[in-house]
């Protein structure tokens, strides 16, 4: 495991998008905030930070739990 990761590649790693590139227009788009501020493609995610999406009109909040490196399979996403 890693001390931090782009919070991109995240958002892809924990199947909130579909690719990478998706997770980064999100971001540039506005639509993800990390710990309450705007977040880049490139901002670093740490354990215990709070992740918050949009999709459409709904808001998906996450607390990082843990960092992966790789995407990970559907049934360890919770």
């Amino acid at each position: 495991m890693t001390e931090s990761a782009r919070v991109d590649q995240w958002l892809w790693s924990v199947r909130l998008t579909k690719t990478r590139a998706d997770a980064a227009a999100a971001c540039r788009g506005g639509r993800v905030e990390l710990n309450g501020k705007a977040a880049k493609p490139a901002t670093k995610v740490q354990i215990g930070d709070v992740v918050e999406a949009r999709r459409g009109d709904r808001t998906i909040i996450y607390r990082v739990a843990g960092l992966v490196d790789k995407r990970v399979g559907a049934k360890l996403v919770d």
